[in-house]
Order: structure tokens, then sequence, then C-alpha cells
């Protein structure tokens, strides 16, 4: 399995109500984020509650007492909608992934002697971490630890050092920008992988079929392809923000401030009234209505990257990838 996020339950309980309190909004934030690198599942300890609820996180304060509070917060609205959101799997380690470590592996903390299975699942499935920031043991990007290897059958056993990237706030997950980048472009390499991944890395979108046939058969530049795959992840964030409140319409401007560079624009009044040229840019959208995707990304080489933004629906739908359309 790839694509996972471990959440350390070995960083709970906070101290204090308050500091619990504090902590729960940013923690759902960051989780959200991570979506936008594919990161939509978080697994969790078969000793947690999979709906949350249930979970200590103070004193006489469990996540449902924080979760009854948010809910009658106006300005906790989106992180509620964004808790009720995550989606988490039990549980750590299956059996068949303890099969492949043998049933006799441990990671646990540099300077510490036991074992801790959040450790030892992040180490397996080569992920992040997800700590709340309740000592200092658990605000540091990277964890120095520990791995134990027992050989039963040559009646051996090996110690080694690695290290566990670890995600606890905001700051954190800047941090580990450059790692959940480069993780994702390595799921994004192909035609292929952006159009069968679609639902994990652009969910907020809408790909046509036509578009699909054109990135399963790609076979053009990869610059090309590379540029419109970050122009569909800026799409996919500007429609998460639309949907939330973020922005309350479509524009051009708003996929700069979502981190777009290329160039964004619609066609000129000749184009679009020349019935030859604008019948290019027409496609069906799946409820049978067919629309005029002026709309387009400028990518290198000529390409163009067609769009409509749906008002009503808050999406965008994604038309057509290739050399540029009649002129």
């Amino acid at each position: 399995m790839s694509q996972v996020l471990v959440f350390n339950h070995h960083s709970l309980p906070f101290d204090s109500q308050s500091s619990a309190r504090a902590a729960i909004p940013e923690f759902i934030q960051v989780t959200l984020r991570c979506r936008g690198y594919g990161y939509n599942l978080m697994l969790l300890d078969e000793s947690m509650d999979p709906n949350w609820f249930q979970v200590q996180l103070a004193p006489d304060y469990a996540w449902r007492n924080w979760y009854d509070e948010a809910c009658e917060d106006s300005g906790l609205k989106e992180v509620v909608r964004a808790f009720r959101s995550l989606q988490t799997r039990q549980p750590l380690l299956t059996d068949v992934d303890l099969e492949k470590i043998g049933y006799c592996r441990e990671v646990g903390l540099k300077g510490e002697s036991a074992g801790l299975s959040a450790l030892l699942a992040c180490h397996f499935y080569n992920s992040f971490l997800v700590s709340l920031p309740i000592s200092e043991k658990w605000t540091n990007n990277e964890l120095q630890a520990w791995v134990f290897d027992v050989d039963e059958d040559e009646n051996d056993f090996s110690e080694t050092g690695v290290v566990i990237d670890n995600i606890f706030s905001s700051e954190s997950l800047v941090f580990h920008q450059g790692a959940l980048e480069h993780r994702r472009a390595e799921q994004l390499a192909t035609g292929k992988e952006l159009w069968n991944k679609r639902k994990e890395f652009f969910d907020g979108l809408e790909f046509l079929d036509d578009f699909g046939t054109q990135l399963k058969t790609w076979g053009h530049r990869a610059d090309i392809l590379s540029k419109a795959r970050d122009a569909l992840l800026c799409m996919n964030d500007f429609v998460h923000q639309w949907n939330t409140g973020g922005f309350t319409d479509y524009q051009h401007e708003h996929l700069s401030t979502c981190g777009l560079s290329a160039k964004v624009s619609g066609e000129s009044s000749s184009i679009n009234k020349d019935p030859k040229k604008r019948s290019e840019r027409e496609f069906w959208l799946p409820k049978g209505v067919k629309v005029n995707c002026q709309n387009h990304v400028t990518l290198p080489g000529g390409y163009r990257l067609h769009f409509y933004p749906e008002s009503s629906e808050k999406t965008i739908y994604i038309a057509y990838l290739g050399p540029h359309l009649t002129l």
C-alpha cells in the first residue's frame, strides 16, 4: 500500500482540555491539506474508535466533547465538515503485512526501549507519521528511531537506525513539502497514471471522456504533461476552496492564487463568433449539455489545456489536452 498517513496515537493524551481544544482544528486542516498530495487515507491503531469520538484527548475530554463544542461554534463550521470527511482504515498493519516482516520487527524512538506500533507501520509503508504536538519528542520534523529485526530461523538479530518523517503542524507540513511533492510526482509520471489516479489526486475535478482518451494515449513531451499535471493540481485546490467558502466564484486570477504560474485565458471574440472554430471547443458534459470550453491554460510547445468551470456545481470540467486548436 502507498499514499497513506499513519496517525500517531502514542502522542495522546494532552495534559489539559484547553491544549486539546486548541490543537485539533489545525490537526484536521493539516490532514486535509495532505489530500492535495494524494494522502486521502489515514491508518488508525485497532485500539482506537474508528469514528474518533471515544478517543480520549485529555482527562475527562474525548473527541466527542470537542466535536459537540465545535458544532456550536460558527467559526469552526468548515473544520467540522473536514473532520466528517476524514477517511480512515484499521488496523495499522494487516496479517499480510505482518507476514511480510515476519512478526519479528519493532521500531522505537532513539533512547527509548519500547517499540511503538505507529512507528512500525510508518516505517513499513515508508510514509508520514501525523502526530499531535503534545510533548517535545513529537514536535520534531524528523524522528530518530531504531529498527530491531529478529531472524528466528537463523537465531540472529539486527538493529539499524532510521528517520521517521513526522507531520505535527502547518509549519511541519511546509518542511515536508518538497518530499510530498516528489512522491506525488512519482505517482503521476504518465498520462495513464494521471487518469487512473484521478479520484485520488483530483477529486474536485470532472474529467470528460475525450480528455481521458488523450491522457491514456499520451505520447508527447514529458514536460508538457508535467505542466498539465501542475495545472490540474492547482485547479483541484481551487475547487476545494471554492466549495469551502474560500472563493465565491470562478476567476482566472483565483487559479494564480492557488499556485498556477501558467497563463490562463479565454478565446478571442473572433474565435467564439466563428461557428467552426467554436465547435472545436465545445464538449458534452455528462448531464447532456454542450458547453464552450474556451478557457484554457497555456502549456509548453503550443499545447493547451481546455476546461469549463461550472458555477452551479462548483467544479471544473476538464475537456481537452493537446495542440493549439484552430485559430
